[in-house]
């Protein structure tokens, strides 16, 4: 092949390279269905989409590199083809290979329960621009399936600009064979009632709560139910929790009699935090949380609390004997205030991992945290937000609450 054709060839290869990376992630931005930063989203998934064509890049420099195309690629120094080839690398590996490297983590957490009890707890699924394809979201369920767990707890941070058909998107974790609960973090719940178009109508087809329903996810905000958990089977064999709340001295009259047969261990509650902005918006029927800390106070057994963000332990009961265990994901805000909490002793970590000072930036901050009114557990999380890139490996925390 002469050097002419070969150049015309690699031309043609970088030219329907870029024509891919800019209309595809175009496709997926109005996919995303942005009512504003329509830009920024398509920078990033400009970025995303540009990592899965790095092997190519890869092998046309090296080409090019080796055949001498250009003056420019016939003067660079095999160093300088080196170091480009491994940051190409570095970056397919960071966005393509690493989020989907999934893997287990089990704890062992002491709470003084008359039974043991085993939940899987996911934080941070950011399901829209990176995270949540239906490859990642069968590898969730075929992992969590595999579990020997009670139930299946998910801290919120649900979305990430999904696609309008928010329910089709969700739709696989419908398999899962265990009882889930759930809360929501703000960002949920800005999708859930105030993303809307600029003519008022809803920005998604569906409400995350109604999306809920629909996949038999039980949704706890400021809500207690009793563990291990009353559950009824479903015509395909799915697992389906009670929705009743339990209230010491108030359970109902189903709730009464399996609970003489099955007794108590823990109580699970959900911590919705709501924005202030949307403190006055009734579709979140949401009940005060001066409620919730009563009946936590009342409760007989241990309690669990499900909760969206760190620094809910501000709002809990001081006095609680045994203490709470606070289940909650790392967010970068969180990250944030476990950080503030640390400088200030308020809290310390169990365990021989590092401090989060040296480890923050790389999802070293998940782990078990010692604090005056609470135990609390920070699960690491499996979705991707901001930038594409992710250095550390989805995790799915598996606990033996004893």
């Amino acid at each position: 092949m002469t050097d002419h054709a070969f150049y015309t060839l690699s031309i043609t290869i970088a030219a329907a390279l870029l024509a891919y990376i800019i209309l595809w992630s175009g496709l997926q931005t109005f996919n995303a269905n942005p009512t504003k930063r329509f830009w920024r989203i398509w920078s990033k998934l400009l970025l995303y989409y540009a990592a899965y064509t790095m092997p190519f890049w890869a092998l046309l420099l090296i080409i090019g590199r080796v055949q001498q195309v250009t003056p420019m690629l016939a003067q660079l120094s095999p160093n300088a083809m080196l170091m480009a080839v491994i940051a190409m690398g570095l970056y397919f590996y960071t966005v393509v290979v690493q989020p989907n490297r999934l893997r287990l983590q089990h704890h062992a957490v002491d709470l003084g329960l008359t039974t043991p009890l085993t939940v899987a707890v996911l934080a941070d699924l950011r399901i829209g621009l990176y995270s949540g394809k239906p490859r990642h979201i069968s590898k969730l369920v075929a992992t969590i399936n595999a579990l020997s767990a009670d139930a299946v707890l998910i801290t919120g941070d649900w979305l990430y600009y999904p696609s309008a058909d928010l329910v089709g998107q969700l739709m696989l974790f419908k398999g899962v064979n265990k009882p889930v609960y759930t809360v929501m973090s703000t960002s949920d719940l800005r999708y859930q009632s105030i993303n809307t178009t600029k003519q008022g109508q809803p920005l998604l087809e569906d409400t995350l709560a109604n999306a809920f329903d629909v996949l038999d996810i039980n949704y706890i905000g400021q809500q207690c139910t009793s563990l291990p958990l009353k559950c009824a089977r479903t015509g395909n064999g799915r697992l389906i929790a009670n929705q009743a709340s339990y209230i010491k001295g108030h359970p109902d009259t189903s709730t009464q009699k399996y609970l003489q047969d099955n007794p108590v261990v823990a109580i699970l509650c959900g911590w919705q935090d709501i924005p202030k902005q949307l403190n006055d918006d009734d579709t979140l029927n949401v009940p005060n949380k001066a409620v919730l800390s009563a009946e936590i106070e009342q409760a007989t057994k241990p309690v669990i609390i499900l909760a969206s963000r760190f620094d809910s332990i501000s709002d809990l009961p001081k006095s609680l004997q045994p203490r709470p265990l606070l289940i909650t994901g790392a967010a970068k805000a969180i990250q944030k205030n476990i950080l503030t909490a640390q400088k200030k002793q308020d809290i310390r970590r169990i365990g021989k991992q590092s401090s989060l000072l040296d480890n923050s930036r790389m999802g070293k901050q998940r782990g078990l945290y010692q604090h005056g009114s609470a135990q609390i557990f920070v699960s690491s999380g499996v979705g991707t937000r901001g930038l594409p890139f992710r250095w550390y490996r989805p995790t799915i925390d598996v606990l033996t609450i004893r």
